[in-house]
Parts: C-alpha cells; sequence; structure tokens
C-alpha cells in the first residue's frame, strides 16, 4: 500500500453501526495519516490486537490532543475506550463513535534509568 494510496470507509476502519450500543476499551498501537479523497489528511488510530482503525473525526481529535497533546506521534500506547453512541446530524440521531481517555502512555523518562545510578 503506497502512502498516497486513497481508502474509502471500508472494512479497514472501524464504522459507526458496527460500535452502536458497544464499549471497548482499546490500547494505541499506531497513529497513520491517510488521504481520503475530498477530505484530505485524517489521522487513523490501530489498536493493538485489533484489525479495524478507526477514522478520527474533529471531535474525538480534540478529546485526545486534551489528554495526549495536539502531537499524534505522543499518542500510541495511550489506553482509550471506543463508544458507540447515537448523536444529532442534520436533525436525525446518526450513529458516532466517541473516545474517552483512561490511561495515557507511559513517559520516555520514566522507562529509563535514575540519574543516581552510579554507571551513568
Amino acid at each position: 500500500m503506497g502512502s498516497k494510496e486513497h481508502y474509502a470507509y471500508g472494512s479497514r476502519f472501524l464504522r459507526a453501526e458496527v460500535m452502536a450500543g458497544k464499549t471497548a476499551t482499546v490500547v494505541i498501537e499506531s497513529v497513520e495519516d491517510v488521504e481520503f479523497d475530498g477530505q484530505g489528511l485524517k489521522p487513523v488510530l490501530h489498536f493493538r490486537n485489533k484489525k479495524r482503525g478507526l477514522v478520527v473525526n474533529n471531535s474525538n481529535f480534540d478529546v485526545l490532543a486534551a489528554d495526549l497533546g495536539s502531537r499524534t506521534e505522543d499518542w500510541p500506547g495511550a489506553t482509550i475506550n471506543l463508544r458507540g453512541i447515537k448523536v444529532p446530524f442534520k436533525g436525525k440521531p446518526t450513529d458516532s463513535i466517541t473516545v474517552e481517555v483512561l490511561q495515557k502512555p507511559a513517559k520516555q523518562e520514566e522507562q529509563l534509568p535514575s540519574n543516581d545510578d552510579p554507571d551513568i
């Protein structure tokens, strides 16, 4: 798959109808920028041990950025909840997926030896 390949919302991505009324707790494994016809680049979350990614809409980006920062490369390792809900869209209830950050990724510094290590 080339980086300039175009995708439609399909089996590669989690669809809101599939998540209707469900909640899933997942760990972000990676974030990929994907080009969508007529919509430009959008971040797609890929999850540990899951086949489908989640295309991040503006509302979900704002929620994730508020807790994890706006740099998507900092998001892997975070544990989030995905919840299938109905939201009003053009006056009709429409299936949607919302995100909630449960746990931030472990910071790089926490994994390094402490400064009082005599070998440093």
